[in-house]
C-alpha cells in the first residue's frame, strides 16, 4: 500500500500543476503588473485619429489586465509613424511595460518601400494586440478647388499636404497607377495641421488615410459644403458615402487591381496596437485577452459611441493571419506595388 501511495505522488503533482498552472501564470502576470505603468506610444501629434483611439483604449484596458497597471500616453510624431515604431522595436523595454499604436502603412513598409535603411524593425516579430477599426480613405478637395469628380483629378493638378512617407504612399500610388495629378507638399506634422492648411488656402485637398480619424474635422465642413469627396480608398464602400465611387473602379487591368488590393490591405488594420518583440508570452497573452474583453465592455462601448468613434475590431490573432497573407503576396505583384508608391517609378 505504501509503494502504491508513493507511486501516486508524482502523478498527483502533475495533475495539481495542470489544474493550477493557468492560475499560477495569471498570478505571475498580476504580480508583475501590480503598481506598474504601461507607456502607450503614439506616432503622431495629439488630437488626431491615432491619438484618440489610443487614449480611448488606455482609459479602459487596464481593468482587464491582471495587476491593473496604469497607462500614460506619449506622443512621438516623426517620419509618419516611423519614429515611434523604431523606438518600440529597438529601445523601449521588452518586459511588457511598453506599447504603441503605429500608422497602418508601417506594417507593409518593409515589404513595399525603398527607404529600407530607415526601417529598423520587422513587422512579423512585433506582438500585435489588435486593432479597433478598419479604415476608409478618402480623396478630399476644398470647395474652391476646380475638381468636381475623379475625372477632373486625372487632368488638373491638386496640391495636397504630406506629414511623412506613410501618408505619401496613397497619393503616389494614385498618381502612378490611376494617373491622378497630385502635387505633394511636405512639411506638415499631422493630418490636423494639413487640414488647417487646406482651410487657410495653402492646400487644395488631402488624401485622407482614414475617415474614422478625420471625421470630427471633416463633419462641420461637410455640413457647410466646404469639402467634396472624389473617391473612397478601400476594398468595399463605406455606408456613410453611398454615392462616392471606389478607387477600384478606376483601375484598368487585373494586375493593377491586385496591386491596388495589396496597397489597400493596410486599411483593414486601421488602428493597430502592438508590443515589442521578446515580451514574455504570458504577458502578451494577458494583454491580448484584456483587449478582447475590453471591446465588449459597456462603458468602453458607450464612450466610443459618445465620441463618434467607429469600431470594427481585429484581434491580435486576426492581425497575425492577415499580415502573413500580405507578406505571402506573389513577387511580381509586390514588385509592381513597390514601384507604384515610388516617387520615381521605373
Amino acid at each position: 500500500m505504501k509503494r502504491i501511495l508513493c507511486s501516486l505522488i508524482p502523478l498527483l503533482t502533475v495533475i495539481s500543476i495542470f489544474l493550477h498552472g493557468s492560475g499560477a501564470l495569471a498570478d505571475s502576470v498580476a504580480d508583475f503588473y501590480h503598481g506598474k505603468r504601461i507607456t502607450m506610444g503614439v506616432g503622431s501629434e495629439s488630437g488626431g485619429g491615432y491619438d484618440a483611439y489610443a487614449r480611448l483604449l488606455t482609459r479602459h484596458i487596464g481593468q482587464y489586465i491582471p495587476g491593473h497597471p496604469n497607462f500614460i500616453v506619449q506622443n512621438m510624431p516623426g517620419g509618419g509613424g516611423l519614429r515611434v515604431t523604431n523606438h518600440l522595436y529597438n529601445i523601449a523595454p521588452k518586459d511588457g511595460t511598453a506599447m504603441a499604436t503605429v500608422q497602418r502603412g508601417i506594417l507593409t513598409s518593409p515589404l513595399l518601400e525603398e527607404r529600407q535603411n530607415q526601417l529598423q524593425y520587422d513587422p512579423m516579430k512585433f506582438k500585435w494586440i489588435g486593432s479597433l477599426n478598419s479604415e476608409t480613405g478618402l480623396i478630399v478637395v476644398w470647395h474652391t478647388a476646380p475638381h468636381q469628380t475623379m475625372e477632373d483629378l486625372l487632368k488638373i493638378d491638386l496640391l495636397v499636404g504630406s506629414s511623412g512617407p506613410s501618408t505619401d504612399y496613397l497619393p503616389l500610388f494614385l498618381n502612378n497607377v490611376v494617373r491622378t495629378k497630385f502635387k505633394i507638399i511636405p512639411g506638415y506634422k499631422s493630418s490636423t495641421e494639413a487640414y488647417l492648411a487646406m482651410e487657410r488656402g495653402e492646400l487644395e485637398g488631402r488624401v485622407s488615410t482614414g475617415w474614422a480619424g478625420d471625421k470630427d474635422i471633416l463633419d462641420p465642413w461637410m455640413k457647410d459644403n466646404k469639402v467634396r469627396f472624389l473617391a473612397q480608398l478601400a476594398m468595399t464602400k463605406n455606408p456613410d458615402f453611398p454615392h462616392v465611387p471606389l478607387i477600384l473602379d478606376y483601375v484598368r487591368t487585373a494586375q493593377e487591381r491586385q496591386v491596388a488590393e495589396l496597397i489597400l490591405s493596410a486599411q483593414s488594420w486601421g488602428r493597430p496596437f502592438v508590443m515589442p518583440p521578446d515580451v514574455p508570452k504570458d504577458r502578451v497573452d494577458a494583454v491580448r485577452k484584456a483587449f478582447d474583453a475590453m471591446i465588449h465592455d459597456a462603458q468602453f462601448l458607450a464612450e466610443a459611441k459618445k465620441l463618434r468613434m467607429d469600431l470594427d475590431v481585429l484581434s491580435g490573432a486576426d492581425m497575425d493571419a492577415l499580415l502573413k497573407r500580405v507578406y505571402a503576396s506573389p513577387a511580381h505583384i509586390v514588385d509592381a506595388a513597390r514601384r507604384s508608391i515610388s516617387e520615381n517609378p521605373r
